[in-house]
């Protein structure tokens, strides 16, 4: 005997091996766990099998009887007992003798598959032959009373979860499937009428054929009898409505779709508020008219986060669990097709609608803005509406670009530095601290000539005028004094004349101080990584620049370049050094808060003497 990895070979006579084989046996129980802990996400979904069953029944019928599929036949009915039971009825193509032992008692084994080349049949909805699994999530037992429309003789199947069943001939009238569940315990409340209703619309609401339900005090029907957006009189408000039946909400504008190549149709429902692009919305994307996702995150372009949609897919495939689809070509060119219907339906709206998109805009910028990045033709045609924070208030892309000044731009600490002096004479500076304003500023290159560039220090020397000989002169003591006190903040001082008179100083930092001043917090913590930083610092402070500008036309500075009191002046260069800090909007450290009102105090007790 030849044992190898496992395998056991015995010797014939003549010394060949005689080769054994076996077949795999399967823990029934074992994999009623797997089901219910690792691929459904809840017991819910013995109802989404139960459909999706009876529905496939119906195909398989309509392709074997043409009078059946004429008179459009099919229908399912579903009768709840009291919270224990349910009975589950379609008037299907049914099951023979041979095919209950195939089908129902060989896990993995599906009916939709072809039995020759074992590829998937497309009409059907079920694939990987488990679903039958589910129902023993909530059940003991399943009983199955079918008659085919082959066979003249019905069957009952009773099956136990211990992986043994029954199967015994009885007569049945109809053709069909009648599926008897009885609720475990624990399981009672999946079998009440309201929740089998619930479930039943969330799984089937658009299913092609009717869903009766029995709850032993009426019975209705459930699913509408036609969807409005697959109508070609359907009006929008009949498709708005809905959208706000199904999501329980308003919403501003809807954009019906179909994609003949993935055979994907549908509705997307737009938002009437703002929501951040980090947010994933819930949808209802359907496989075959069966609920398979509320999770759109595959089969939507990452910038609708504006939207809520109801999509139904007939060839994308579906996971084993069916609560997503497979990641292929044809889901890509899915995902393509939605987006070009979407960004087509707001091309419209700007076109033939301003005021409806104007509106949009005010709501749902951000997501637009993040479609112009992402899609250089779409680009093009937003960028011209989309509106920037400046410092001649807020200007749209056309307006920025047909502007002759260049297009400066500032993060958030260099814009509130700068803005008063902007705006003081007039000049463009834009704040493209908010999301996506840089990027779609810099793209603007690529399209227009204009000039687009972060701001830069020589540029604000220049709105910065030099003093005369004789300012110069009267000032000097001032300068001195003032470099000497702000030495120990790491900032130089200059003489400069500038609009708005009103302004006494003006403080700048460009990156590299800014990123020194930080080291330095850092250091102050004790960080473990001092010794590093600390060499990084020196390196870091040879190249930083900031410095407090004084502004010679201002009556202050020209009163404190006269003064002769040297402990009252280093007060007022304090008090209008740390003033300068507050309004560009620079976080204080060292105490520089009480120190400005330490010395503003000192200056009123002077003056009361």
């Amino acid at each position: 005997m030849l044992y190898c990895k496992g395998v056991t070979h015995n010797f014939n006579q003549r010394g060949n091996i005689k080769m054994e084989e076996f077949r795999f046996k399967v823990n029934l129980g074992g994999m009623i766990e797997i089901l219910s802990d690792h691929l459904y996400s809840s017991p819910d979904v013995y109802i989404r099998e139960l459909l999706q069953n009876g529905v496939d029944a119906i195909v398989a019928r309509e392709l074997e009887d043409e009078v059946y599929n004429e008179k459009k036949s099919g229908r399912i009915k579903i009768k709840v007992q009291e919270e224990k039971s349910l009975v589950f009825e379609d008037n299907g193509l049914g099951l023979t003798g041979e095919e209950i032992h195939q089908f129902l008692a060989i896990i993995g084994q599906s009916s939709k598959r072809d039995l020759e080349s074992g590829k998937i049949l497309s009409d059907f909805i079920g694939r990987f032959g488990i679903g039958l699994l589910s129902y023993f999530m909530v059940s003991e037992r399943i009983c199955l009373r079918t008659r085919s429309v082959k066979e003249s003789i019905g069957y009952e199947w009773i099956g136990n979860p211990d992986g043994t069943y029954t199967m015994t001939e009885i007569e049945k009238e109809t053709i069909g499937t009648e599926i008897h569940i009885e609720a475990k315990e624990g399981c009672e409340h999946y079998f009440s009428a309201e929740k089998v209703e619930k479930l039943i619309l969330h799984y089937g609401m658009i299913l092609p054929y009717p869903i009766l339900l029995d709850d032993g005090q009426r019975k209705r029907r459930l699913n509408p009898v036609s969807l409005p957006w697959e109508k070609e009189d359907a009006t929008k408000e009949e498709v708005l409505s809905l959208g706000q039946m199904l999501f329980e909400q308003q919403f501003m504008d809807c954009v019906s779709f179909s994609s003949e190549e993935s055979g994907v149709s549908g509705v997307a429902y737009i938002l009437p508020y703002s929501v951040q692009p980090s947010v994933k919305q819930t949808h209802r994307i359907y496989l075959k008219h069966m609920l398979l996702t509320e999770n759109g995150q595959d089969i939507l372009p990452d910038w609708a986060v504006f939207t809520k949609c109801i999509i139904n897919a007939q060839n994308l495939r579906p996971t084993a669990s069916r609560e997503g689809f497979y990641v292929d070509d044809l889901l890509e060119k899915t995902r393509e097709d939605i987006g070009v219907a979407i960004a087509s339906h707001l091309k419209d709206m700007a076109t033939y609608n301003k005021p409806a998109f104007r509106q949009f805009l005010d709501i749902h910028s951000l997501a637009v803005k993040s479609m112009a990045i992402h899609n250089d033709e779409l680009y093009r045609f937003f960028i011209d509406d989309l509106e920037f924070y400046t410092t001649k208030g807020m200007m749209t892309g056309l307006q920025l670009r047909l502007s002759r000044e260049p297009l400066l731009c500032a993060n958030l600490e260099e814009y509130r530095q700068l803005s008063q002096i902007f705006i003081s004479q007039g000049k463009l500076l834009i704040n493209a601290s908010y999301v996506y304003t840089k990027e779609l500023l810099y793209k603007m290159r690529e399209y227009f000539p204009v000039t687009v560039a972060p701001v830069q220090a020589d540029e604000i020397e220049d709105m910065l005028k030099d003093v005369s000989l004789e300012d110069a002169e009267l000032a000097l003591p001032l300068v001195k004094q003032a470099k000497k006190l702000l030495a120990q903040y790491d900032c130089n001082v200059e003489l400069k004349q500038f609009i708005p008179a009103n302004l006494p100083a003006f403080y700048y930092m460009d990156k590299n101080a800014k990123l020194y001043q930080d080291i330095k917090r850092i250091q102050e913590e004790d960080n473990i990584f001092m010794d590093m930083l600390s060499n990084f610092a020196t390196e870091i402070k040879e190249e930083a620049k900031s410095a407090l500008y004084l502004n010679m036309r201002n009556p202050l500075v020209r009163k404190m370049a006269e003064a002769e009191d040297a402990e009252q002046l280093d007060d007022m260069i304090l008090v209008i050094y740390i003033q300068t800090l507050l309004l560009g909007g620079f976080p204080l450290r060292n105490n520089e808060l009480g120190i400005m009102n330490d010395r503003l105090l000192r200056l009123i007790e002077k003056t009361l003497d």
